[in-house]
């Protein structure tokens, strides 16, 4: 009796975990991460923000640098926030010498159009990635600036793989171990 038992809950055991694995590959497939427009965003259109670009904050960050590598725009997510003051994904990107703009109010800043479809800064995020020449190469809507070092990886072709690695390193341990899983 004890072993049917036994067997039972091992089988058990076994169909939830298949059932876990097939539950996840359906959610990452349909989610919309990485995707080539959204809305009124497209890829390959110039960016919010670019080398050289006036920004309206205060110096040092009156301008966008024109040493940056790449360029990381976010709406809806945190609260005016630039380079390492948007939290361990600013850290990140400053780490990767990229730049990293967040606003959470339209008002004065460049929106793309999504004001004129209905998108809703208040409820709704989204995070753009443009390359050093200023074009949009990832749009990922409803990311948050804390998923940057994951976003990132579908992007290291804007950095070195040294970068990478180095500013990955130091990263918090569930960061670093899940972006070393995908070096290349």
């Amino acid at each position: 009796m004890k072993r049917v038992f036994s067997h039972k809950i091992k089988v058990i055991c076994i169909l939830l975990a298949i059932l876990f694995i097939v539950m996840n590959i359906v959610a990452w497939q349909r989610y919309i991460y990485g995707i080539t427009q959204y809305k009124t965003l497209t890829l390959g259109m110039p960016a919010a923000e670019k080398a050289g670009d006036s920004t309206g904050w205060a110096p040092p960050y009156n301008r966008v640098p024109e040493e940056s590598k790449f360029f990381v725009y976010s709406l809806g997510d945190r609260t005016m926030c630039i380079s390492d003051d948007c939290g361990i994904g600013g850290y990140f990107v400053e780490c990767l010498g990229g730049w990293i703009s967040g606003y959470k109010d339209i008002g004065e800043v460049i929106d793309y159009g999504l004001g004129d479809v209905g998108f809703d800064i208040d409820t709704q995020k989204i995070i753009t990635i443009a390359d050093k020449d200023g074009k949009i190469v990832g749009i990922y809507p409803g990311a948050s600036i804390k998923n940057l070092p994951y976003i990132l990886r579908n992007h290291r072709d804007l950095v070195s793989d040294d970068d990478f690695k180095g500013c990955s390193a130091l990263l918090p341990k569930r960061w670093n171990v899940f972006t070393s899983l995908f070096s290349r």
